[in-house]
């Protein structure tokens, strides 16, 4: 079941009128005479300034410095076109040598890990940066952490209703399948109708490991499963509602990373997208349609 019938459903068994607008990207909910719209993944809840905010990822991580939360470094660069962006090479340099020539460069604006580079040669930099600026005002560039695990917290009103940790896409060879025949048995939903090059006929060696991506998006063929380890737990619960107190967020998800045993805020997203992870750890939807229905019910209250 896609998102929009989940929510759909939802609307239905709580006598909750549904509308799509806008080419199906805006949900109208009517009840009582009272109109609420969800627009994409984005609900009502939080506030407008807010949700803004939180979807840029330089203006959430200097929202995120002065609440002194322990958010990953950012710098944004502007347009080389625009009057903000004059100096943005020259920036872009002084970046990456402070970093010691190991950045990421993404769109500030970007989602799902979408145009999101490693970069530690200088001419790829330049290259790149190009590129990223023919499609976008302003980008961010952060130095690379090497990043043990990565996690997502989904809080509502200053509750915890799910934690997952994300596991990118990596094969052990056996020395009997190949990698594309790894690739799919580790992540079916993403890799069974994927068009793979010739290399991914390769067997691999025994332990010989296969990295697909460096990133964990669920976009880009990573996996998930729920954090079940009770300290664990409570360090992620606490760190994400910290976040949640000080910016004073109703509904969103926390994304954090372990690094040498240090816990750090890598983003947050104000449109809160359950339905990726599903396949791994809420097949029957139960989780899912309860956190989207109490968050629907919340916007009627």
């Amino acid at each position: 079941m896609n998102y929009r019938k989940l929510i759909e459903n939802i609307c239905r068994e709580e006598k909750i009128d549904f509308d799509l607008l806008s080419k199906n990207w805006v949900m109208a909910l009517s009840k009582n005479n009272i109109t609420h719209l969800i627009s994409g993944y984005r609900f009502p809840l939080n506030d407008h300034a807010l949700g803004s905010v939180i979807d840029d990822k330089y203006a959430f991580y200097d929202l995120c410095k002065l609440k002194k939360l322990p958010i990953i470094e950012h710098h944004i660069l502007f347009n080389p076109n625009s009057k903000l962006g004059e100096n943005s090479f020259s920036l872009l340099k002084e970046y990456f040598y402070q970093y010691n020539e190991n950045v990421v460069l993404k769109p500030n604006l970007g989602t799902e890990g979408t145009d999101v580079f490693h970069i530690t040669n200088y001419n790829d930099l330049l290259d790149v940066t190009t590129k990223l600026f023919e499609n976008n005002f302003s980008i961010s560039i952060c130095p690379f952490y090497k990043i043990d695990n990565e996690y997502r917290v989904i809080v509502l009103n200053n509750e915890i209703k799910l934690i997952y940790e994300k596991n990118k896409p990596i094969v052990i060879g056996d020395g009997i399948h190949t990698i594309k025949e790894l690739l799919i048995k580790l992540n079916p939903y993403y890799f069974n109708n994927f068009v793979f090059k010739e290399e991914y006929n390769k067997v691999l060696n025994k332990k010989e490991i296969f990295e697909y991506d460096w990133r964990f998006n669920l976009s880009k063929g990573a996996t998930a499963k729920l954090v079940e380890n009770n300290e664990l737990y409570k360090i992620l619960s606490n760190f994400a509602l910290n976040v949640c107190k000080k910016i004073n967020a109703k509904f969103i998800s926390v994304d954090i990373i372990k690094c040498n045993n240090n816990f750090y805020l890598m983003e947050a997203n104000s449109g809160v997208c359950i339905n990726k992870v599903t396949n791994f750890i809420d097949k029957d939807l139960k989780t899912t349609k309860e956190i989207y229905r109490e968050v629907i019910l919340n916007m009627f209250k």
